[in-house]
């Protein structure tokens, strides 16, 4: 007769007697990974001292292979630390797969038992998990009568007699392996927006995306990129995966969303009048200084956006129609996120003209000499016709003459009428009934 068969026959024939109290069996549930070693405890609850006992517990062949049993950290404890003297275990019996576990404390002398407790560990079941275990299940693994030939009884021995306690089994529940961290690229300061990317350690069902905590997005067991809104401050970007109902760990970055800062403003805005076109208008040139960086210059004439320029320009022209009212003129800087940084802005009046300033007849903007000079040159000198004949008809008579020159002389220097308007400043020529014409006075815009 075997060693297990004797075992069995000394559990089974003990003889009648009465115990009462609570005794049970339990099989603990773990998480554990494919491809995993992994270990499952066996506890007990008794009422009184136990001198020995045996179980059975299957499995899924397919999903575990069983390594060995160990004694538990009660059992190890008997006949002064060595253990229980007799410990057989079998991992491959009759109607598995499954395992059998037989124990008694001590065989002579002063008995050595498991003492009155609950959740004891008297095993410890070693299983090796297949690689290609489906993640996100469990296998079970359950207490039972059947393994074995004999059958072997789940049995408690009390004080000579045989105690059958109750039993719950356990699992293994195979982890769902998590995404990798995270990595967070091509975030927009204005937005918030960034792409987050990741690969995927199992074949998951579904991918969530949780920011700050709270679920932003569900996607494909497949998805490995995605768009997302960074919080304002750091907190926690997490991908999880999610296989047949149970999610993986989270794998996180802590990231938050650039800060914005808005470019210097534009300055020192000058705005003039560079020609008047007799019968057509007046052009005019803007130029303005910024640093930058900015993403547009806008333009707007009395409320009307005429231009939308680069965010590195620094002048703007165009055209003005006559008019008696001025135009008012509004340069606006634009930023990358598409916020205004500040305006700056000025008027111009552009009146039928062009404006000049009679006497300044080389049309240098001052009135002195030259002028005399540039007067008798273009009379009398073949120096041509000056740019604005107005300015040159100093004393407004409709004619280019000697008197002209003659005039401005008694202006200057023999205290004589000054020149007829417009004088000294720019102006129109109020008595633009002549022949004589302005074609261009750089000097006035």
């Amino acid at each position: 007769m075997s060693f297990r068969v004797l075992f069995a026959f000394i559990l089974t024939s003990v003889i009648t007697g009465s115990v009462h109290g609570q005794y049970s069996l339990d099989v603990t549930d773990i998480v554990s990974t494919a491809g995993s070693n992994t270990q499952v405890s066996v506890n007990i609850d008794n009422a009184a001292p136990v001198l020995g006992f045996s179980f059975g517990v299957t499995h899924d062949g397919s999903v575990l292979t069983p390594l060995g049993i160990d004694q538990g950290a009660i059992t190890s404890q008997l006949n002064g630390g060595i253990g229980a003297e007799y410990f057989f275990e079998d991992l491959a019996p009759a109607n598995g797969p499954g395992v059998i576990l037989a124990c008694i404390t001590t065989f002579g002398g002063s008995l050595d038992s498991i003492p009155v407790g609950s959740g004891q560990e008297v095993a410890v079941l070693n299983y090796s998990v297949s690689a290609t275990a489906n993640p996100g299940t469990s296998t079970p693994l359950t207490p039972v009568t059947t393994l074995g030939n004999p059958p072997t009884n789940i049995v408690f021995t009390v004080g000579g007699v045989s105690v059958f306690p109750t039993t719950t089994g356990g699992n293994i529940n195979i982890a769902v392996p998590a995404p990798s961290t995270p990595v967070v690229s091509n975030a927009d300061v204005c937005t918030c927006n960034a792409m987050i990317s990741w690969s995927n350690n199992a074949n998951y069902d579904s991918i969530e995306i949780r920011v700050a905590g709270a679920l932003v997005q569900t996607l494909s067991g497949t998805a490995t990129t995605a768009m997302v809104t960074l919080p304002l401050s750091s907190d926690s970007i997490c991908i999880r995966g999610v296989a047949n109902g149970t999610a993986s760990a989270d794998a996180c970055v802590v990231d938050s969303c650039p800060v914005f800062t808005p470019p210097a403003p534009i300055a020192s805005l000058v705005c003039e009048l560079t020609s008047n076109v007799p019968g057509t208008g007046c052009e005019y040139l803007l130029s303005w200084t910024g640093p930058g960086p900015y993403s547009a210059i806008n333009v707007s004439i009395d409320g009307v956006l005429v231009a939308t320029l680069a965010g590195n320009a620094t002048s703007n022209s165009g055209s003005l129609p006559f008019s008696p009212a001025g135009a008012n003129f509004t340069v606006e800087a634009v930023d990358i996120c598409g916020g205004s940084v500040n305006t700056l802005t000025c008027s111009l009046l552009c009146e039928e003209g062009p404006t000049f300033v009679r006497g300044d007849c080389n049309s240098d903007g001052n009135n002195n000499i030259a002028d005399v000079v540039a007067a008798l040159s273009f009379l009398f000198g073949g120096a041509g016709t000056p740019l604005c004949g107005d300015a040159c008809d100093l004393n407004d008579d409709g004619s280019f003459d000697i008197s002209d020159p003659v005039f401005l002389l008694s202006n200057l220097f023999s205290n004589g009428n000054n020149p007829p308007a417009p004088y000294p400043d720019c102006g129109l020529d109020p008595t633009d009934t002549d022949a004589i014409d302005c074609a261009n006075f750089p000097a006035c815009p």
